[in-house]
């Protein structure tokens, strides 16, 4: 238990995945005391999830800040990214030149990212983590924070931060009402080898049934995700290897030559989860507690990292000043900064989404029209390669 007449400012982190476990590093850093609570086991690698993820030039820095970055070993360079609509011959290419100011993202492992956070998390001595328990209650008044977990311990605080995925139970306990819907759609990632170098090329066809992403890795590999209709990934997910490559060199076309299967294949369902508040009294909330989106863009993660930039930032300023972690205007603050940001990927990913994954003539004039828009006018195009790399 931690005495409330403790020196040092102090939060409680519930849910210890990437953006938890970066949050609790980089607060760690600007000197607040940490509790990270999580029904994990620090002390085990987490397993293999198939996913691969394009960070941003912003997560990269957050990442340096907290040591994490010159950690991992595997990491691939995205130089070009290839759009196309799969119902025309309409395409638009983003190159690392049309800014000059490096790659436009790196790819790495989740489950790389997510061994490499574990070993920072036990680094420093200001956070102490608290695995395999989970949390019995919450109790939140106008000075603090108390959180008694499974184990028996008692937590205090004056802030909590909810970090605990799109099922946030954190988030439930506020009564946090979330405007909510489904795409019928479920994501299949996995990972592919191919006879072609990818030359650090990442591809985005947008099909009728829904996007098919390419990803470059380390050697002629790639990462995958397709997002289909849910009957359809259903019936994908049953086919031999063999079988299942097959219908991906169909819709994605002879860029990589031949495709192998090297990975398992896993699915998520997808859809929108967009909390109306991501503050309440003595409470914040981050990552995909805060929201969750279609991965059309690949910018999920990105964006919970984002959330814990700029929440890391006000939690050491006011550390700095000796003020009180949780005090309303402060979170206020927080949730005005993150607020344009999380609505605009939220919204943009479903326009994307609406627009393309339909046959209707309409929408394809509409999606001919927006391709010829950004392709002729370099600033708008320039525009939207700063927000993909977190740079706007």
């Amino acid at each position: 238990m931690t005495s409330p007449d403790s020196p040092h400012p102090h939060c409680i982190i519930i849910g210890a995945g990437i953006t938890g476990g970066a949050l609790a590093c980089a607060g760690a850093q600007r000197g607040v005391q940490v509790d990270l609570v999580d029904k994990g086991n620090f002390e085990t690698p987490p397993p293999e999830d198939g996913k691969s993820f394009a960070l941003s030039p912003s997560s990269k820095k957050l990442f340096e800040e907290i040591g994490l970055w010159e950690t991992l070993t595997e990491i691939t360079s995205i130089t070009t990214i290839h759009t196309s609509d799969g119902m025309s011959n309409l395409g638009l290419d983003y190159e690392e030149a049309d800014l000059d100011q490096g790659p436009l993202g790196y790819v790495v492992d989740s489950a790389l990212l997510k061994t490499k956070l574990m070993e920072r998390l036990h680094a420093y001595p200001n956070i102490r983590l608290h695995g395999n328990t989970a949390i019995t209650s919450i109790e939140r008044n106008e000075h603090r924070v108390s959180v008694q977990t499974e184990q028996g311990d008692t937590l205090e605080a004056p802030l909590c931060i909810a970090s605990d995925g799109r099922f946030s139970q954190t988030r439930a306990r506020a009564n946090i009402p979330l405007r909510e819907w489904n795409y019928n759609q479920t994501a299949i990632v996995c990972t592919l080898a191919h006879s072609l170098p990818h030359q650090n090329q990442a591809w985005e066809h947008f099909l009728p049934a829904g996007p098919l992403a390419f990803v470059p890795r380390e050697g002629n590999v790639s990462g995958l995700v397709w997002s289909l209709e849910t009957p359809k990934a259903a019936h994908l997910l049953k086919l031999s290897p063999e079988e299942f490559v097959e219908d991906v060199r169909r819709a994605f076309g002879p860029a990589l030559g031949d495709l192998t299967l090297a990975s398992e294949r896993w699915s998520y369902p997808l859809g929108v989860c967009l909390p109306k508040r991501v503050i309440d009294r003595r409470l914040v909330l981050v990552g995909d507690a805060a929201h969750t989106f279609h991965p059309v863009a690949g910018q999920g993660l990105n964006v919970g990292l984002r959330d814990v930039a700029a929440l890391a930032q006000t939690l050491g300023e006011a550390a700095s000043l000796g003020l009180d972690l949780g005090a309303s205007y402060l979170l206020e603050k927080y949730q005005r900064q993150r607020q344009l940001d999380v609505l605009s990927m939220t919204y943009g990913t479903d326009g994307l989404v609406r627009v393309f994954s339909t046959q209707s003539p309409l929408m394809a004039r509409v999606r001919s029209f927006g391709f010829g828009l950004v392709r002729n006018i370099p600033p708008l195009k320039r525009l939207m390669i700063r927000h993909a790399r977190g740079t706007v």
